[in-house]
């Protein structure tokens, strides 16, 4: 079997975190092996902040993360008990070209839900410490 079709275990993904995930150090404690990290931005979506990050679809806008490369069963360490995300493909440009990956998002996304401040608070430290605009959260939230 050609190894670049293989479906083993061991099949690296793309995947574009836009919420705390982005942060490499927290995936380490998860047992996710950090591969290939690189900032990375969604057109014509945006990121919106309840109780967690939200990724939504809006012409125009820009969504800001990071690409990292998992494999399945990580990426299913990581979402076990979040039954309410699915994983949609997206095209990525990481700066250097565009590339296809998939993200993790709400089925049935709680826009009408208020906003964590313990959420909000960590996500901007994620953001500050990785040069990535805060502009989707709230001024108030520190």
């Amino acid at each position: 079997m050609d190894n670049a079709a293989e479906n083993s275990p061991h099949r690296l993904v793309d995947i574009f975190f836009y919420g705390l995930h982005m942060d490499a150090a927290s995936l380490q404690t998860k047992g996710i092996v950090i591969r290939q990290p690189r900032l990375a931005t969604i057109r014509d979506c945006k990121i919106v902040v309840r109780t967690k990050a939200i990724l939504l679809r809006e012409e125009g806008a820009t969504a800001h993360g990071m690409l990292y490369q998992l494999t399945h069963a990580e990426i299913d360490v990581l979402y076990k008990d979040q039954p309410d995300y699915r994983a949609e493909a997206f095209a990525v440009d990481d700066g250097e070209r565009i590339v296809s990956a998939i993200s993790m998002v709400h089925i049935a996304p709680p826009l009408d839900g208020a906003v964590d401040p313990a959420y909000a608070t960590k996500l901007r430290k994620v953001l500050e410490d990785i040069g990535l605009p805060a502009s989707h959260l709230r001024a108030d939230i520190q």
